[in-house]
């Protein structure tokens, strides 16, 4: 490996862990030093420093990013408004309950929520939307999505597709490079092998552990099952598996109450739930998920019904 000031360090074993970057939208203002986005510890004690009573913040994006930053706003007497293109927020990774249900939490904490909007640039004011709208605010996140560092991966010539590409142990197109975190592209065995980029704490802690197995010649644990979590307001979200091939969706308890799940099932196999203040749900789903079990539909949706009673025999 040669570095920039022309040292070179030699290797038996490499290991790309470069993460990922903040996407950025080709837009007039776009590139304005004041413009805020979220993926460092600096980013968020950036973001901290600009939010207090009497002060607004924008975010334009309503994925996970978006909406953890708004209920972080409003925690610290800020006011907050999400700006969002598609027709909810969160369209491109959660169930439209689950959109429902996080669009309603905010709007009762004081967020706006402006959907299937446009946003045509930045100014010294806020956001110029499409229709000429300024949504003046005193500071602006941007968190539209993340792109694989993946550079230096390329240049070394390994195989890189929206991520660098690795196999079930984290390995490379290069049998002495492995790559973990953000930055990759791997099979989801829990998923039929299906190749997705996942970003997530879990998933870099996961793949570490692959790597170490298999750079000693141990044999790897068992395929976890995906998953993910976002802390708002007093909610907690958390996510198991990731709904390539669901066919329906199947809710159990009440969103109006404040604890429930949406479960994403394939055929009568559960393959994700998003369980929103509901740890057993979580636990149960996941766990169903990484037997592959089959489950009554019927039971599943009565949250009178243990999940340890939802598996069919």
């Amino acid at each position: 490996m040669t570095f920039a000031d022309g040292t070179v360090e030699p290797y038996d074993v490499l290991i790309l862990a470069t993460g990922s970057t903040a996407r950025k939208l080709a837009l007039p203002g776009a590139d304005r030093p004041d413009l805020l986005e979220l993926r460092t510890l600096d980013d968020a004690e950036r973001l901290k420093a600009v939010l207090a009573p009497g002060k607004r913040l924008a975010v334009v994006g309503g994925g996970y990013v978006g909406l953890e930053a708004a209920a972080s706003a409003r925690a610290l007497g800020a006011e907050a408004v999400v700006i969002e293109r598609m027709d909810r927020v969160l369209a491109r990774v959660a169930s439209q309950p689950l959109s429902a249900f996080f669009t309603d939490l905010h709007k009762k904490h004081g967020v706006k929520i402006l959907t299937g909007v446009e946003v045509a640039g930045f100014e010294d004011a806020g956001v110029r939307l499409t229709d000429g709208t300024l949504i003046a605010a005193d500071a602006v996140l941007v968190g539209v999505g993340a792109f694989a560092c993946e550079a230096l991966a390329r240049t070394a010539g390994l195989t890189c597709d929206n991520g660098v590409v690795v196999d079930e142990t984290a390995r490379t197109s290069d049998p002495n490079i492995y790559a973990i975190g953000d930055v990759t592209r791997r099979p989801i065995p829990v998923h039929g092998g299906v190749m997705h980029r996942l970003e997530s704490v879990p998933n870099a802690l996961e793949q570490a552990k692959q790597v170490a197995s298999a750079i000693v010649g141990r044999t790897a644990s068992a395929p976890e099952v995906p998953w993910f979590w976002s802390d708002q307001y007093d909610v907690k979200l958390q996510i198991a598996g990731v709904p390539f091939d669901a066919d329906r969706q199947l809710v159990r308890g009440d969103p109006a109450g404040g604890a429930f799940s949406v479960f994403h099932l394939s055929g009568d196999r559960i393959v994700a739930v998003e369980a929103v203040n509901a740890p057993a749900d979580f636990m149960g789903g996941r766990l169903l998920i990484g037997k592959g079990a089959r489950v009554s539909a019927e039971r599943l949706a009565d949250s009178a019904t243990s999940m340890k009673a939802v598996a069919l025999s």
